[in-house]
């Protein structure tokens, strides 16, 4: 038996299997698509005052769009990196651009408790398209109700185009759809609140 084990751990501490090599460790880098902004201040703001009141709900996302950034490749084929990760979930980034947009630059007053109508998200995409025409694609489904009714629907999706092939031209081209985005709901969100 133990002629039996010994040839075993030798065999073992031998052989090039995974157990005893060593690999190299893959080094994730952490991003966000989070473009510096000017600070609006209440003090001389330039943002608008807006007659508009609305409370800012859920902002939510599938299970598939965390923490790895997401990439597709055809319309029917995506997937993730492994070594490139954004710093917070997608969803947090589109809340606080949102709320940034909505309260701060267009001056609508953030409404709390059900006093206004409420703006619901839910993120479908926040991913690298890749191909010869590489881009960041953003889709939002938008739903403004009032706990009755739902006000507006509407599915909005934005495609920038990368300036170059390397992460950091999609990360830029991110940090524009994001806000192109954040200011399509913004526009469309308060038109509809102020319809009867």
């Amino acid at each position: 038996m133990k002629i039996v084990l010994l040839s075993f751990v030798f065999a073992l501490a031998t052989s090039g299997c995974a157990l005893t090599s060593k690999s190299d460790v893959m080094a994730v880098r952490w991003f966000t698509p989070e473009a510096p902004k000017t600070t609006v201040t209440s003090a001389g703001s330039s943002a608008r005052n807006s007659t508009v009141s609305l409370e800012l709900g859920r902002v939510t996302s599938g299970s598939n769009l965390r923490d790895k950034i997401a990439y597709r490749d055809t319309a029917y084929e995506m997937g993730f990196y492994d070594d490139k990760r954004w710093a917070e979930r997608p969803e947090v980034y589109v809340r606080r651009e949102l709320a940034r947009t909505l309260f701060e630059e267009h001056g609508v007053r953030r409404a709390l408790a059900g006093q206004a109508p409420t703006l619901d998200v839910e993120v479908l995409a926040f991913e690298e398209i890749r191909g010869a025409y590489p881009a960041a694609r953003v889709t939002l489904r938008v739903v403004l109700h009032d706990d009755v009714r739902a006000i507006f629907e509407k599915t909005i999706t934005v495609d920038k185009p990368s300036a170059s092939k390397s992460i950091d031209g999609f990360v830029q081209a991110m940090a524009l759809a994001l806000d192109t985005a954040a200011e399509q709901v913004a526009r469309d969100a308060e038109v509809a609140a102020t319809k009867p």
